[in-house]
């Protein structure tokens, strides 16, 4: 059974009467111990998808039509009280800002402690040994001392590392990592994937890894999903995706992307004939739901 299986996902906006939508009819499944790449361009509806599977949609949307299950349990059907049972334990979520991820007024200490003994039943001083061994797994000297410290007195990295250790505090089915990297100088993203592809090997944690960057798909990601306009356009293995892409949207994404290995190359943006066809179809479909 899949971890996740997104089955023709709608979501939508209402806001002073009118309706639109955000997300398309989304397919998108995601096996045990497996990492899927979501990737689009910004405003595509890729953080979308991840709020709607962690049920922290903005006020003004909601699923309109479709199914989220998780482990076979439809999420979308779910009160809050059983979602909230859910999130941490089995179901985390990786933001990418750190450092409004975490509580500016409690102690780091206090951060991870509290997700293991709401989450695991932990008592206090079980859950501080297993907060000292996590902030060990993910990397970060000196623990004792940072579960004292407060997140502005962490760096980005630091705070992203943290952040890493809650998610993967309860050993969680899945992660949605949102962006985890886009707040952090090049240097720190490196570490900060290495250390992300070593605990989800480790955890046998299946990633649902949401991004922009084709760079960072192509070395991470089993499975990888092209979004644009709240649509899947696009999905496969990476490295077909990556050798042989069907859709000329994809193909243009990757000419639109960085190559240290082709410098000579250059960068090519997206053609505006592509975009705009894909828009002409888009709006075909809005009008062919609507009617």
């Amino acid at each position: 059974m899949n971890v996740l299986d997104i089955q023709n996902l709608h979501v939508a906006f209402t806001q002073r009467g009118r309706v639109t939508p955000v997300l398309r009819g989304i397919d998108l499944s995601i096996e045990p111990g497996r990492i899927c790449g979501l990737v689009g361009e910004s405003g595509g509806g890729k953080t979308m998808v991840g709020k709607a599977i962690t049920g922290i949609l903005p006020e003004d949307a909601r699923v309109t039509a479709g199914r989220i299950l998780f482990k076979g349990q439809n999420l979308v059907d779910l009160a809050d009280k059983e979602r909230r049972q859910l999130l941490g334990r089995s179901i985390a979520m990786i933001l990418q800002q750190p450092t409004t991820a975490l509580n500016p007024v409690l102690r780091i200490e206090t951060q991870i402690v509290e997700v293991l003994q709401r989450q695991m039943g932990l008592a206090h001083q079980a859950a501080r040994a297993r907060a000292l061994d996590l902030l060990n797994t993910v990397q970060i000297r000196a623990p004792e001392r940072v579960l004292r410290q407060y997140p502005h007195e962490l760096s980005g990295g630091m705070c992203q590392r943290v952040v890493i250790a809650i998610a993967f505090s309860c050993q969680p089915a899945l992660i949605v990592a949102d962006e985890p990297t886009t707040a952090l100088d090049v240097t720190v993203q490196f570490e900060i994937l290495r250390l992300l592809k070593i605990l989800q090997r480790d955890f046998g944690t299946a990633v649902l890894f949401i991004t922009h960057d084709l760079g960072v798909v192509a070395n991470l990601c089993d499975r990888v999903s092209v979004i644009f306009g709240g649509r899947i356009i696009e999905e496969g293995q990476t490295a077909d995706i990556f050798t042989a892409p069907k859709h000329p949207y994809t193909s243009a994404l990757m000419a639109a992307s960085p190559r240290h290995d082709q410098p000579e190359k250059g960068l090519h943006p997206v053609p505006a004939q592509i975009v705009g066809q894909l828009w002409r179809e888009i709006e075909d479909y809005d009008r062919a739901r609507s009617s």
